[in-house]
Order: structure tokens, then sequence, then C-alpha cells
């Protein structure tokens, strides 16, 4: 039952939600066989990051006061329970669609992928030379039973491993235990094997290792394996989630208690309990730390299946150059005439790479300002930055360091911008920026000219075709003044509450302005509709989560005020509570490309406004970190805006609507047009392409 005095959805609930939703993607025979592979990834990779992020969280409660727990209204043993029965079911059903849905379709393409199964006689030749020439030079098999190994610090958290029984020949007296690592990198998971019969075959490489592990360890005989990864959980980030206050006690009843962060051990469906009960010796850790995960695990590694057809993925989409960003002029004279918006993935990323690779060689440029959020090693800005520092500008960066990328790699291209003379300003806790923004300084003979770049997603070249995100580039003043105001505050490295005031006046910057803002553009909606003038609210956002504003939009919805959000991750708002959100819908968004826009739109009496935004609405993005949320001015990028959500509105084929338990529940079909958002987007960019720079678009 919903308890009405606290009408918020449970975030591990929402969350899992939200992988059941990849999983109905999955199942949906009308997506292309190899895009249902990538969201069965997808969902095996959101699960690793449910049991990363959510469980050590939940664990930690089990051991706090229960008058803190009363306050959070957080009771641990019993969500866990009901956690761990979800997440068992949900990869129940992941194993039956892989099972009887996915591999049917190879199948019936002509594919066939060696599942649970003997190796065919004629592939075991061209398996045995793989293995030799190519995959013995990466693997190091060590045995668990030496002295030095008493404790399992080999594993590493990043690597899948086999765990090997063996009996040395002759010796059936005492089993030998090993460890051998699955070196996907160099070669990705999925080997393609030679067509056999007129079909392609693919295999596992644990698969390919298991076959030969006899060559690997001469003189021994093999009598099992099977494949285990371990998680490791580093720090637990109670800040991020709770107010201060609240925060500082739970740390420190946490450290009265010894509470120590959980390991996960993911193994392979059939591992004998003495194999587990061999490993938890090892590891000393409690067998509760190991957890089953089908028959082949770490399946988050289905995103790069083979590409083995052009019919098993949707059709190209080419992206569409902007009509008023060509690469014939200077990309700063187009965005002095006019403000320009980029549609991502629909749009071509060029201008983004024009914006920088410019600015690294203009004369006039004197200053670059750029937020990278964390380093990415293969980043085209990187280069377009030391560039820059190297022909005389001033470059200063704000990051933080990348915990996917290593120790040494992190270092390496922080030392490489610091010879270049790049200034890099790293994040710290509590004023980590994750806002996507850049600001250019010209020095031209009427004086300053400012640039902006300013997103809801990253500068990744790379994932711009896979993530739908909205980059405004811009010259405007007010914009661009505030921006270098925000920068100039960022360089000072000082927490917000010491600066009680920064003139942000269109800017909204979190642990400023933002939330405030964002409960203000409510409350007008609110006096609109009570004064009987057009009011709505349509919200497109990954996370909401945030109560102060969740009650701000229930009292929105209880005005009469029509709200209507999208999210495409987690949400606490609870939609279709009598008396208390019957006015307000839910929808959840999942497609062929990742959604990462924050939309906020507000009716504003009929002079509407459209807002952008890299910040979801949680404690974290809301407290912890810098984030900004900026207006779309110009009439034309706002038309094209409001064309852009209200398709998702309408979108009745990759939509869901969430209940009151947050259940996905497909839109009934009907007599209706389909619409589906992504699609119908990308032929607004065409449109948009076609009709060229002058033409405003409704």
């Amino acid at each position: 039952m919903i308890d009405v005095a606290y009408p918020y959805f449970d975030t591990n609930l929402s969350w899992l939600s939200n992988n059941y939703r990849l999983l109905l993607e999955a199942d949906d025979d009308t997506v292309p066989v190899r895009e249902r592979l990538r969201f069965l990834g997808l969902y095996a990779y959101e699960t690793k990051e449910f049991f990363r992020a959510r469980i050590p969280g939940l664990l930690a409660m089990g051991e706090v006061s229960n008058d803190i727990r009363s306050k959070l209204n957080i009771f641990p043993d019993s969500l866990l329970e009901h956690v761990y029965e979800t997440v068992e079911n949900q990869l129940r059903e992941f194993n039956l669609i892989l099972v009887n849905r996915i591999l049917p379709a190879l199948q019936e393409q002509g594919i066939h992928w060696y599942y649970r199964e003997a190796f065919a006689d004629e592939h075991r030749p061209f398996l045995r030379r793989f293995f030799v020439n190519k995959l013995f030079r990466y693997l190091q098999p060590v045995f668990l039973d030496g002295r030095r190994n008493s404790k399992l610090q080999l594993f590493d958290s990043r690597h899948l491993y086999l765990i090997v029984r063996m009996q040395p020949a002759g010796d059936s007296e005492e089993d030998w235990y090993a460890a051998v690592n699955v070196p996907s990198e160099p070669f990705g998971r999925f080997i393609e094997l030679p067509e056999l019969e007129g079909k392609r075959h693919v295999a596992f490489l644990e698969d390919i290792i298991r076959e030969n592990l006899p060559l690997l360890f001469p003189g021994y005989e093999i009598l099992e394996s099977y494949a285990l990864r371990v998680e490791r959980n580093t720090e637990l980030t109670v800040e991020d989630e709770y107010p201060a206050p609240i925060a500082l006690r739970i740390l420190k009843q946490l450290e009265k208690r010894n509470f120590v962060l959980p390991s996960h051990y993911y193994y392979e469906s059939g591992m004998p309990l003495y194999m587990r009960e061999y490993l938890m010796r090892k590891a000393a850790v409690p067998m509760n730390e190991f957890h089953e995960r089908g028959h082949y695990i770490y399946m988050q590694e289905l995103v790069s299946f083979p590409a083995l057809s052009k019919r098993l993925d949707y059709p190209y989409q080419k992206p569409v150059q902007n009509p008023g960003l060509d690469d014939t002029g200077s990309v700063f004279e187009s965005i002095q005439k006019s403000d320009h918006l980029l549609h991502l993935p629909y749009h071509s990323y060029e201008p983004v790479i024009r914006f920088f690779n410019e600015a690294a060689i203009d004369p006039h440029v004197r200053e670059i300002h750029v937020s990278l959020y964390k380093i990415n090693s293969n980043s085209f800005i990187l280069n377009s930055l030391i560039s820059a520092s190297r022909n005389g500008k001033r470059v200063t960066t704000y990051i933080e360091l990348n915990s996917k990328l290593d120790i040494q790699e992190n270092m390496h291209w922080s030392k490489k911008m610091r010879d270049a003379g790049i200034k890099i300003i790293i994040s710290i806790p509590g004023l980590k920026v994750h806002a996507k923004m850049a600001l250019v300084k010209r020095k031209v003979q009427k004086g300053w000219e400012r640039y902006a770049l300013l997103g809801t997603g990253g500068f990744y070249r790379m994932t711009s075709r896979e993530i739908v995100d909205h980059t405004l580039l811009t010259s405007n003043r007010e914009l661009t003044n505030e921006l270098e105001l925000l920068f100039g505050y960022l360089s000072t490295q000082d927490e917000p509450k010491k600066y009680k005031y920064l003139p942000f006046n269109y800017l909204f910057v979190t642990q400023f302005t933002l939330q405030q803002r964002i409960i203000n553009l409510i409350d007008r909606e609110i006096a609109s509709c009570n004064a009987g003038l057009k009011s709505f609210i349509t919200i497109k956002i990954n996370q909401l989560q945030d109560h102060t504003l969740i009650d701000k939009l229930y009292q929105a919805g209880k005005a009469g005020v029509s709200v209507q959000i999208i999210v495409s991750e987690s949400c606490s708002l609870i939609s279709g509570l009598p008396s208390i959100s019957d006015n307000i819908v839910v929808s959840r968004h999942v497609d062929r490309y990742i959604e990462n826009t924050r939309i906020f739109h507000f009716a504003n009496r009929g002079n509407d406004e459209i807002y952008l935004s890299s910040c979801d609405w949680t404690h974290r993005n809301l407290h912890r970190r810098i984030d900004i949320c900026f207006p779309i001015l110009d009439e034309n990028l706002k038309s094209q805006m409001r064309t852009v959500l209200r398709n998702y509105v309408n979108d009745n084929q990759k939509s869901v609507r969430l209940d009151l338990y947050q259940n996905n529940l497909k839109l009934p079909d009907d007599t209706r047009v389909k619409v589906r958002a992504q699609d119908v987007n990308y032929r607004l960019v065409e449109k948009l392409e076609k009709s060229g720079p002058a033409k405003k678009t409704e």
C-alpha cells in the first residue's frame, strides 16, 4: 500500500522499475535483434550499477538507529528482501528472453551462437589455433592454493575470471584450484568463428578458454570451471543522498559499528556449494556476498555484440548538418548572427568540434574556459585545448578524475595538459562541476566578444551518435556574462555557502538559485491556474527524486495545473494518487538512442518559457554539484523545442505510463496515428536542414 502521508516512491524500486523497462525493449520482436541484445546489455549494466551504488547504502541503513530510519522512512530489512526478490525475477526473465526469444531470432538470421553447448568438431582446430596463437599470451593462470595467495587480492574488479578445479594426473586424492582471467579487452567478449553449413557462428571468449584448459594446465585433469566476477565498493556516498546533518549522523554511527563496505561476488549458475565455500574461505567474506547471475555473467558486454549483418541493426541515420553552421565560414561569425541549437544525435557533431578547433587557432581568442566533467582518454577536445594553450590562449579546465580510467591514464592526461600550460581545476567533494559548458573570449577592435556552448550532455564525440542531447551555441550577452561570472567563481574553489549572492538572473545554478527558481516558476503556474489563465508544466528529465520539488509539483497538480512528466530513469513522484497527483501524468521513454535531455516547459500565461539543463532533480545534483539550467531565448529555437517536447508527450510507441507502483504500462493500441518521438524528431531536423536557418518551425 502507498503511504499517502509519505507520497514518494522508493528510489531503489524505481531504479529496478526502469531496469525492467529495458527488458521490455529486449523482448520486443519489432526491435532488430542486435538492438535487443544491446538492451539486455544495458539491463545487465544497470543491475550491476544498482548493486554497486544502492545496496551498500541499504545495508548501512540496517546499522543505524531507528530514529534515523524512521525520519527517512527507510525500512532496510523488508526493502532488501523486496529488492532481491525483484532482481531475481528480472534475471529469470532476462534469461528467458535471451534463450527463448533472441537465440532463435539469431538462428532465423543465419547466426548460430554457441550457448551452453559443445563446439562442433569442425570448429575445434580453429579454436585451438586462436587459443595458442592469439589468446594464450594474455592469460594469467594463478593457483589459489599457494602460500602467497592466502587472500584473493589477485581478482581485479574490472575483469572476468574462470575458477578451475583440477587434479594432478594420476592423483585423484587432492583438488587444486586456479583462477584464469578472461581477457576480453583485446578481442571482445564474443568471437566470430568460421562459417559452417551456411551459417555464421559466435562463441563466448570464456568458452574458448574452457575448451583449451588442458593446454593451459598440462599434467592436470580438468574437472570443472565456473565464471566469477568481483565488484568492490570503495566508498559510501551518503552525503550525495541525504542532507549534511543526517549524513554526518549516519557516518558517525557506522564508524562506531565498524561497518565495512561489502563486496559482490557474482558467480555462474551451477557453481557447486563446495567451490563457493572454498572461495569464501580464501576471500574471508561471508556467503551473503555471493550472488548467482545466470549461466553467463557480466552480460553488459552484450552492448558490443558483433555486427554480423545490417539486418540486425536499426537502419543507419545519417547525421544532419545544421544549416546555419555550415563549414564554409567562421563558426563564431555564425553564432554572432544568431543562436544555434544542435539536436543530437540527429544533428552532426561537427559544429562542436569546429567550435573548439577554431578557438584554438583564432588569433582574436584570448581565453577558453571549459567544464569537461571527466577526462576521456579519446576525447577530441583535449587535443584542441592543448593546441590552444600552445598557441598562447589562456585555457582553464574544470574536471573530475575519471574513475573508469586507471590512475596512470588519469595522470597521463593531466600531465599532458599541464605540460601544455593548461590550468586544471579538479573538482572537490561537494563542488563537482557537472554542468556541460564552455566559454570563449575574443578580443576584437570593438571590444570583448564572448561565445558560449551550453549542453544537456558532455563533450564526447564517441557517444554523440548514441545519446539524445541538446547543445546551445550562443553569444547572448546576458548568458555569456553570467557564464563568465560562474567560471570566475569556480576558479576560487570556495564553497557556495560562502557566496550568499551572485547575480544569476538568466542562468539557474545549483547550490545558488536553481531549486528556488524552479519553485518560483511552478508557483507562477499555480497562480495562473487560480486566476483562470493558461497554465501547464511539462518536464522531461532523467531522474526525479528531490522531495521539495516533488511536493511543489503535487501542489501544482492539486491546484489544477496540467503536469506532464517524462522520465528516462527513476522517479520518486507517484502519479495517480487520489487528491494528491491525479492531475499528474508520468511516462517513461526508452528507445533506440539513450535519452539524456532535461527540458522544462512552463506556460507562463501564454508567453511560454523553455529551459534546458544538465541537472536531474536529485539531492546530489541540486546540493552537491554545480549544474546549470539555461533558457532558450531565440523564438525560432523555442519553436523547435516545443515541437521536440510535444513529440515526446504524444509518443505512443516507445513511452509507457507509470502507475501507482511504477509498473511500466504499455499504451493501448488504438486507432491513433502512431508517434515515435525519436523518429519524428529526426525528421524534424531533416526538415530544418532543407528549410534553411531563417525558416521558423512550429
